[in-house]
């Protein structure tokens, strides 16, 4: 176990700068990784099989249908209805849940039914909009066949993805506990029966007591509620849960004014609550019932979103402004000895701390 602390860039609540215990230093070193979301996960699925069977209608309508004789536009509602409503039926039988996507045989069944109840609705569709003479029969029929194989083939592939996504770990929402004892150790047993895709990190507990003892259901505890915000800016932290009942009311509220700078999902374990409210007020991780009191400031897809936009109007303004920079590189060059750039440490999102480069602005036994 290393011996050296991480300090984090700034002070705390308490306006000192403070260091992790060495247990929590050791477990931020072997989760630094980022994730993937499962939403995002199940998006680009979705997507990709409307795409799938789209092209794949349209291209079996064009190679089938002589160039001579003019596809009805009745196909072009057509093709893409049935992507959709294959969609919508593969929604419905909860084929794009993460534990459905994860393995191809125990879905295949339930995957050919369900593309086949879209074909039989749209013979119907066809039969009683009288339709008949104008889709073609070899047309449907080729259709439905090759789509089989290739959406079977495709949650093949998706299966081998997947399951090395999870093997390596970046499907778990990685978590922390908040509260010790009792109430702790029944949720964290309750976490490992109903909820898969939950790793918890560890415990946080202001108290330091006998209610509060360094192993809970055999998870280390890895300080106090301070500890955990320097903890989440060292590692990888999607989820904090609080094992207290809701009639703690001020020390959660204690809590929470500490945590709210963290960019993670905040819930309250409601399953030990003796209070009972309508089944719309809770959210569900597995099959635990939660409040939710704080929501990461970017979701999944805007994440994403992001992440996109930043690659790609970054890579289109540095092609944009090539010529400038080098302009400026080769002024810099003349003007003084010593390199063009120079890096530079920022912090970044949630303090991350990150590398620039810019520039030099200045010469070089001035820097």
């Amino acid at each position: 176990m290393r011996s050296s602390t991480l300090t984090p860039p700034g002070p705390t609540s308490s306006g000192t700068a403070r260091h992790l215990v060495p247990i929590a230093e050791t477990v931020t070193e072997l989760s630094r990784r980022p994730g993937t979301s499962p939403v995002i996960i199940a998006g680009f699925a979705r997507a990709s099989e409307f795409l799938l069977v789209a092209a794949l209608g349209a291209f079996i309508t064009w190679f089938y249908i002589p160039p001579a004789i003019k596809i009805a536009p009745a196909y072009w509602i057509a093709v893409p209805g049935v992507a959709l409503a294959t969609i919508i039926a593969f929604q419905l039988l909860g084929l794009y849940r993460m534990s459905a996507l994860r393995s191809l045989a125990p879905q295949a069944l339930r995957l050919i039914g369900a593309f086949s109840t879209v074909f039989l609705a749209m013979m119907a569709v066809t039969f009683f909009m009288k339709l008949e003479g104008v889709f073609s029969r070899v047309v449907f029929g080729s259709w439905f066949v090759f789509g089989v194989a290739a959406l079977l083939s495709h949650r093949a592939i998706l299966a081998l993805i997947v399951r090395a996504l999870t093997r390596g770990g970046a499907l778990d929402r990685r978590t922390a506990i908040v509260g010790g004892g009792e109430a702790a150790a029944r949720l964290l047993d309750m976490l490992a029966r109903d909820a898969s895709d939950i790793k918890v990190c560890g415990v946080f507990d202001d108290r330091t007591d006998n209610r509060s003892p360094d192993l809970v259901a055999g998870f280390p505890k890895l300080g106090t509620v301070d500890d955990l915000v320097v903890y989440a800016r060292h590692t990888r932290l999607d989820l904090i849960i609080f094992a207290l009942p809701v009639s703690a009311e001020q020390r959660v509220a204690q809590m929470l004014r500490k945590l709210w700078v963290l960019p993670v999902d905040i819930r309250l374990a409601a399953h030990g609550q003796h209070l009972r409210f309508l089944p719309r007020t809770y959210s569900y991780i597995g099959s635990l019932p939660m409040f939710d009191v704080a929501d990461k400031p970017f979701g999944a897809w805007d994440l994403f979103l992001k992440n996109m936009f930043d690659r790609i109007v970054g890579a289109l303004l540095l092609i944009l402004l090539a010529p400038v920079m080098l302009l400026v590189a080769l002024a810099i060059k003349l003007d003084s000895r010593g390199p063009v750039l120079f890096r530079q440490k920022r912090y970044g999102f949630n303090n991350q701390l990150i590398e620039v480069l810019k520039f030099r602005s200045m010469h070089m036994h001035a820097m």
